[in-house]
């Protein structure tokens, strides 16, 4: 048998629901914008990588059938 009864154990894995609304900012925002915000930011920082990472690929193969085709 355990030494905490019920209603120790249920307090202490209990946590207080979230509130919907975020005071840091000074206004009225809801967290959740937030987030939608926050991971739409990084849904275009995610996309701008991959554009940039492809078109550097494309500027190497580009440079390397330049420097064939001039041999």
């Amino acid at each position: 048998m355990s030494g905490m009864r019920n209603e120790q154990r249920d307090q202490a894995a209990y946590r207080p629901p979230s509130t919907p609304l975020d005071f840091a900012q000074g206004s009225l925002v809801y967290a959740s914008h937030v987030r939608r915000r926050r991971n739409r930011m990084y849904l275009h920082a995610a996309a701008l990588l991959i554009l940039a990472v492809g078109a550097g690929f494309a500027v190497v193969l580009l440079a390397d059938w330049l420097s064939t085709v001039m041999k």
